[in-house]
């Protein structure tokens, strides 16, 4: 029998699930409701539920799961079950295996470009699997129609290669226009006493593992408190980019998708500015090697991040092309993903290295010390020294802008760039001292501002590559010369975007530097004089 058939889902409502306490008395209640009851037998089944999601939980996020579900007491049967988690209704599903790969490694089912825009560009990965025997009964009218089916399902879950009791649950599937026989055996279950169950299988087997779908934050939320020192605050701050690291370390040495990387890679570079940006706060003497350790990884994870954008942009750099010309770039991509794989390999001989479990035993030992700072800015209140920094580096800002006319050179939007991040980062370190809806106000043109000044550095910087790339190719190999010509079209299509991007530059800094926003960060931090003395 199909197995859309049997669960019947396209008929199915609400299904009634209740709680037996073992084995032994669930098969003992089956056979009371088969007395009870006008139901035959269907053969049982066993199954293997393999349950997927992305590291970041994108399908949990957007109320949904991906289970692949396989029979293991016959061959050849196997489904991968798009799911809402609401109710655990079938969206979708299609008779394909799912692997722990990106998604463009899925076979090309009707699935596919449903999940490709939830999921990309994160691989699947397997939360965990569970074993489940159904036994199955129908109950079908005086014409031969079936109105009702009841399973007893009982799980298992497969944890350090051994099979573990999770729990046996009586289910009621009830058929469309007949609720009496539905009424009836929830009737009797209730009597006999049995617990009818909230949560489904993905929450139990959750609440066991203790995992938390959802709860992964790449920028964690801060709560400092304003009057609180300085160094504790900073070190509640380093402690929150530390176990953005942690947690996507071992992700960035397997690198089973792009994004443990770049997670990585922003946790570092959050921590370097902070430690950068408060200074005064520890002695130099105390950070001066943590700052060197950051900056040794910011420099480890470039080449790989850089040349893991390019191959996330790849597609878009063809479409750029007339369609007769796309495939002209396939050698180009073949020698960036060579350059990917070394690059990669590199980097998980650094996160594994001496080094970097030296850095990660003392930085973790500089955290966890809770002896206060010895200097006047470690003891000083939070949100006052929030306050002058961010005073401070508005105006930075300010000035730098200013400064730049149409003969400016592109390093000068490259510097400001780089100055905005900062204000940025400090922003996000220290948003939990204000209102959410006062820092919006100031937030929303400085975004603007980094939008045209990150596109106009992307632009730049991808031009410079791809001539290095070019020439790259020319040396390692013959190279047809479509190509070359290929990827000098994209460094033209480039530098007009980079030009664009630079006529936007006075829009959104006039936005940045409006009297209105001014205003805002002046009243927000209260300290108009910090203006007077960058001046």
């Amino acid at each position: 029998m199909e197995r859309t058939q049997l669960t019947g889902r396209l008929m199915i409502l609400k299904r009634p699930h209740f709680q037996i306490p073992s084995l032994t008395e669930a098969q003992a209640i089956l056979e009371r409701v088969k007395e009870q009851f006008p139901l035959s037998e269907l053969p049982s089944q066993l199954w293997e539920y393999v349950y997927y999601d992305t590291f970041d939980s994108r399908l949990y996020k957007n109320q949904q799961l991906l289970r692949q579900e396989t029979r293991t007491d016959v061959e050849d049967e196997s489904w991968l079950c798009w799911l809402s988690l609401t109710g655990n209704r079938v969206l979708q599903r299609g008779r394909s295996p799912v692997q722990e790969s990106v998604i463009p490694q899925l076979p090309s089912i009707p699935l596919r470009p449903l999940l490709e825009p939830i999921l990309h560009p994160r691989a699947l990965l397997s939360l965990f699997k569970i074993s489940v025997q159904q036994e199955w009964l129908v109950w079908k009218n005086k014409d031969d129609k079936t109105v009702l089916r009841v399973m007893l399902e009982s799980t298992q879950l497969f944890r350090e290669k051994q099979l573990e009791d999770l729990q046996h649950r009586l289910i009621i599937l009830p058929f469309r226009g007949y609720p009496k026989p539905s009424q009836q055996i929830n009737r009797f279950c209730r009597e006999e006493g049995l617990e009818e169950l909230n949560e489904d299988l993905f929450q139990i087997v959750c609440s066991k593992l203790e995992l938390k779908p959802g709860s992964y934050q790449p920028k964690p939320k801060l709560k400092l408190s304003p009057l609180g020192r300085t160094d504790q605050a900073l070190r509640a701050i380093l402690s929150a980019s530390t176990k953005v690291m942690d947690l996507n370390h071992q992700g960035t040495i397997e690198a089973p998708d792009t994004e443990f990387l770049h997670d990585f890679r922003v946790a570092c570079r959050r921590a370097r500015s902070a430690l950068n940006q408060l200074k005064g706060v520890f002695p130099p003497e105390q950070i001066q090697g943590f700052r060197d350790d950051f900056a040794w990884l910011s420099d480890r994870t470039g080449p790989t991040r850089d040349l893991d954008v390019y191959l996330l942009d790849f597609n878009s750099y063809q479409t750029q092309l007339p369609e007769e010309q796309q495939a002209d770039l396939e050698a180009f991509q073949e020698l960036l993903l060579t350059e990917n794989a070394k690059e990669q390999k590199l980097l998980a001989k650094d996160l594994q290295s001496k080094r970097f479990q030296k850095f990660r035993s003392t930085w973790e030992q500089f955290l966890t010390d809770e002896t206060p700072s010895t200097t006047n800015g470690g003891a000083a209140e939070v949100r006052k020294t929030a306050s002058k920094r961010l005073l401070r580096s508005y105006h930075r800002c300010l000035a730098e802008g200013k400064a730049i006319d149409p003969d400016s050179p592109d390093e000068a939007l490259h510097d400001l760039r780089k100055s905005c991040k900062k204000l940025r980062y400090l922003l996000e370190f220290f948003e939990s001292l204000w209102s959410t809806k006062e820092f919006q106000g100031i937030l929303k043109p400085l975004k603007a501002l980094q939008e045209d000044l990150g596109q106009f550095n992307d632009c730049s910087v991808q031009q410079e590559s791809l001539k290095n790339f070019g020439d790259m190719l020319a040396k390692q190999q013959p190279v047809p010369a479509q190509t070359l010509v290929a990827m000098g079209m994209l460094v033209s299509a480039l530098n007009q975007r980079q030009a664009e991007a630079r006529q936007r530059f006075q829009g959104s800094f006039s936005g940045f530097a409006s009297t209105r926003t001014q205003n805002r960060f002046n009243l927000l931090f209260q300290q108009p004089t910090v203006a007077e003395e960058l001046n």
